[in-house]
């Protein structure tokens, strides 16, 4: 790791991006809202699917 000067102070932290970024030019546009709820919407039908299909065989494998 370099040394830094000790006159010298910190460089300034990098602006916020993505899902943090709250600025003027915010990034959420229609179209990744309607992306993002379709991937939550095939997220919980797998869970749901893989449940239901674990409740319903799993007495017969008794």
């Amino acid at each position: 790791m370099a040394a830094r000067e000790p006159d010298r102070p910190p460089a300034p932290a990098r602006p916020l991006v993505g899902y943090r970024d709250v600025g003027e030019d915010i990034r959420h546009s229609r179209r990744s809202e309607v992306r993002a709820w379709i991937i939550l919407a095939v997220l919980m039908a797998f869970y749901l699917g893989w449940t239901l299909v674990v409740f319903f065989l799993e007495p017969g494998l008794r």
